[in-house]
């Protein structure tokens, strides 16, 4: 998902007006990170003369995403205060003159923290693994928005598979071949293997994890478009996936090395996997959505991933 998202000068200029306003300051320099975040929003990095910011806008032309994009702002006043996000400046979903509905929301930026490394130093692996094992650390609230994981993230990818048996099924590994079915069996455990009680961030990619660069600082993690409550290591494995297709180091290298939460399974991590695996294959052959032409080979790439960490845990 490496396409550029929409920027500052991409804005209609009554917007850009309004933007200004709510930040208390002309916007005097603005920049678009390349790949960030998990909607097609426009987002920009801005600099005003009362401080830095982070904002994401989207307008009516994307009514299903504008939604998503409520919900983070809905969400993140009830995120616990050990959880690593952002802080929300404002928001506003508006109608503005002439331009339809708009939802825009600011997030301050901090000055010591930094993407993570793409050629994976020893440190930045080390501190990406703490960083998201703490999230699993923390309890979800208990709160209607934060659904438990087993009711949100679908498990039946496999079943369908099986049914449907598409001829594309071999674009991902011929290995898949007569193994549907047991697929399908391990990860119909799903819902004993990953319910728990643990804060659920449920879309992190590299792109959303901002490192600390000073001893004492702390770690960032944006885009919480949805939350939930599961086993607290889910975000972790799905980080790794994640790290792998970035060109990052083999995700059961690196959890033999730095360790699952106290009193994990090892049958529940690989489950979890198996879900993981089956989701992004069938939803890597689905049609791609308009607003986010790149998805399906995004998907792609992370469906092998899941498939080659699957056959290591199941001894192929």
């Amino acid at each position: 998902m490496s396409a550029l998202r929409p920027g500052w000068r991409d804005l209609p200029p009554a917007l850009k007006e309004r933007i200004n306003h709510l930040l208390g300051a002309r916007v005097i320099a603005a920049s678009t990170p390349g790949d960030s975040g998990t909607l097609p929003v426009a987002q920009f990095q801005v600099q005003t003369m009362q401080g830095n910011a982070f904002v994401k806008a989207l307008g009516t032309e994307q009514p299903d995403t504008l939604n998503f994009l409520r919900q983070e702002i809905a969400l993140s006043p009830l995120l616990p205060q050990a959880a690593p996000n952002p802080e929300l400046l404002w928001s506003i979903d508006e109608v503005l003159p002439n331009l339809g509905t708009w939802v825009a929301v600011a997030y301050a930026m901090r000055a010591d923290v930094r993407p993570i490394d793409l050629s994976w130093p020893e440190d930045d692996v080390a501190t990406l693994f703490r960083v998201v094992r703490s999230i699993g650390e923390i309890e979800a609230p208990d709160d209607p928005m934060f659904l438990p994981e087993e009711k949100v993230f679908p498990a039946d990818s496999w079943e369908v598979l099986a049914d449907r048996l598409p001829a594309r099924l071999a674009n991902h590994s011929p290995w898949l071949a007569g193994r549907l079915e047991g697929l399908a069996e391990i990860a119909s455990h799903a819902p004993d293997a990953i319910a728990g009680k643990s804060l659920q961030h449920g879309t992190l990619r590299v792109q959303n994890v901002m490192l600390p660069t000073a001893p004492g600082a702390k770690a960032l993690i944006s885009d919480w478009i949805r939350g939930s409550a599961g086993a607290p290591y889910l975000d972790l494995v799905s980080i790794l996936l994640h790290a792998r297709i970035n060109d990052g180091p083999p995700p059961e290298a690196t959890l033999r090395r730095y360790g699952l939460p106290p009193g994990t399974e090892p049958d529940a991590v690989t489950c979890w996997i198996a879900v993981l695996a089956g989701h992004y294959v069938k939803s890597s052959m689905e049609p791609p959505p308009t607003d986010m032409p790149e998805l399906r080979s995004y998907q792609h790439r992370l469906a092998q991933a899941a498939v080659s960490w699957l056959k290591t845990r199941l001894g192929f």
